[in-house]
């Protein structure tokens, strides 16, 4: 049995690199053998995916890093078919796992990827991104695609100078926490059309507004409870009218996916969702921003994400 092994090795502040090596020798043991592929500035995860899976062989892949890893890995998927996907979570949020009843134990997890049979499928997400020039950019997402709060703490959080330092120390999502204190306070509602599978519903005063595939997003958040990610739906939850303090309280509610009942959100499921805003937003897809923008679409792709998981 042979996997492709790929790592940032500069992910995590180096831990990325130190997982890798304290998990190298189950697979030795095993009798499977790796070819560990690192990515580098000049070749990314996506571009070493890509190469990985065109060449019209059965790859089977298992990356280490986190949700933003992943997501750039599942952007390079070339040939979903003949591609078996493996993963080692090691990042901050890690919230793909948490819907999937996976072992926490990382040599549990490698264990059951070691006979290289896949043991689920997952749907594939993408968002179109309108630029305001009237060009647009799809990306691929696993988990999550938003506009509005979700984005905007993700942006913020990207550009503060303490995120490399919480890293390290192992309090990574304590930024994003604070960045969404601030987003809440500071962010400006917009007034939305969202359209579910065509039939569009206006909403007034939105601060957020997110379509899942799995229902856990920024590092635990359930928003979307009712999602699964293999019934070929995305779900979709809106928050309007919501003053901002009162948005505030509701994101512990929504820490336990008990926020749905809460006056002002709302809740959808649907295979494709587009979403036009009066004003600019921040976009992102499982938590790798985009930019602002007014107009986005998300769909479920109906590619399949074949896992050894």
């Amino acid at each position: 049995m042979h996997f492709d092994i790929i790592l940032n090795p500069a992910g995590g502040s180096g831990s990325t690199a130190k997982l890798w090596k304290s998990c190298a020798p189950l697979f030795k043991e095993s009798g499977c053998t790796c070819t560990v592929h690192e990515s580098t500035r000049r070749r990314g995860i996506e571009a070493i995916v890509r190469k990985l899976t065109s060449k019209g062989r059965y790859t089977r892949i298992i990356v280490i890093g986190g949700d933003g890893t992943l997501n750039e890995a599942v952007n390079g998927i070339s040939d979903f078919e003949n591609t078996a996907f493996g993963f080692i979570p090691c990042g901050t949020g890690n919230d793909m796992v948490r819907d999937m009843g996976l072992p926490k134990s990382k040599k549990e997890l490698i264990r059951l990827m070691l006979d290289g049979e896949i043991k689920r499928e997952a749907d594939v997400g993408e968002l179109t991104f309108f630029k305001d020039d009237g060009s647009f950019i799809k990306r691929r997402f696993n988990i999550s695609s938003d506009i509005g709060f979700g984005a905007a703490t993700c942006a913020y959080a990207d550009r503060s100078k303490l995120k490399p330092l919480l890293n390290r120390i192992g309090l990574g999502r304590l930024i994003y926490l604070v960045q969404a204190v601030k987003v809440c306070f500071t962010a400006k509602p917009a007034n939305m059309v969202i359209r579910c599978d065509g039939k569009g519903v206006r909403y007034r005063k939105c601060l957020s507004a997110i379509a899942m595939n799995h229902c856990h997003e920024g590092g635990g958040f359930k928003f979307c409870p009712k999602a699964e990610f293999d019934d070929g739906l995305l779900d979709v939850v809106v928050g309007t009218g919501l003053s901002k303090p009162a948005f505030l309280r509701m994101l512990p509610l929504a820490y336990k996916g008990k926020h749905l009942s809460v006056k002002g959100i709302h809740y959808h499921k649907a295979k494709e969702i587009e979403m036009l805003s009066d004003t600019p937003l921040w976009a992102h897809t499982d938590g790798e921003v985009l930019g602002q923008t007014k107009h986005v679409i998300m769909r479920v792709t109906g590619e399949r994400l074949r896992l050894m998981l």
